[in-house]
C-alpha cells in the first residue's frame, strides 16, 4: 500500500472512531462544541431526510464521504457512517472575503453514523470553529449554527 493511501485510510479511520465513540441521546460539549442528536429514524431514512433538509434550508451538498465503505477496505464493518460537506457558495464568498483561513472550516460537515443499532447525526458548531480563526467570523458562524441545528432537527424528528 502506498504512503498516500495509507495516510488517507488512517485519517478516515480517526474520523470514524471519533464519531463512533460512546454518544448520549443528545449531547453538546462545551469543550469541543460537538453537537450529537439521536435520530428517530433508521440509517437510510436519516440519510435521505438529511439530504432533503440540507437542500430545503438553502445549503448545498458540496461533497460527501462514505466512511462505511472506506472502512470496509480495512476490514472494519460499520453499520453506517457517512459525512456530507455542506455550504452555500454565496455565503462562502462573504466569509472568504472576511478571512481566507475560513477554508479550514467551510464547507461544514454533518455526519451520520450508527452505534449499537441507533442512528446519530452530529456536527461541530461552525461558530466555535470560525471564532478560533477570527473573532469577526463569530456572528456569521452563529447563523450557520442555527441552520445546522434546524437541518439536523428536520432530519432526525
Amino acid at each position: 500500500m502506498n504512503m498516500k493511501r495509507f495516510r488517507f485510510l488512517l485519517g478516515a479511520a480517526v474520523v470514524v472512531l471519533v464519531f463512533t465513540a460512546a454518544t448520549p441521546l443528545f449531547a453538546q460539549s462545551n469543550s469541543n462544541d460537538l453537537v450529537t442528536v439521536q435520530s428517530n429514524h433508521g440509517y437510510a431514512t436519516t440519510l435521505s431526510k438529511l439530504q432533503h433538509a440540507i437542500k430545503n434550508d438553502g445549503l448545498m451538498i458540496l461533497g460527501q464521504v462514505n466512511q462505511k465503505s472506506i472502512m470496509s477496505m480495512t476490514g472494519l464493518n460499520l453499520q453506517g457512517a457517512h459525512s456530507y460537506l455542506v455550504g452555500n457558495p454565496r455565503v462562502g464568498k462573504k466569509l472568504f472575503s472576511m478571512d481566507p483561513a475560513v477554508a479550514a472550516v467551510i464547507p461544514g460537515r454533518i455526519s451520520v453514523w450508527v452505534q449499537n443499532g441507533t442512528t446519530y447525526v452530529g456536527y461541530f458548531q461552525p461558530a466555535a470553529l470560525m471564532g478560533m480563526i477570527n473573532s469577526s467570523l463569530g456572528k456569521p458562524g452563529a447563523m450557520l449554527d442555527q441552520k445546522f441545528k434546524q437541518i439536523v432537527t428536520d432530519a432526525t424528528k
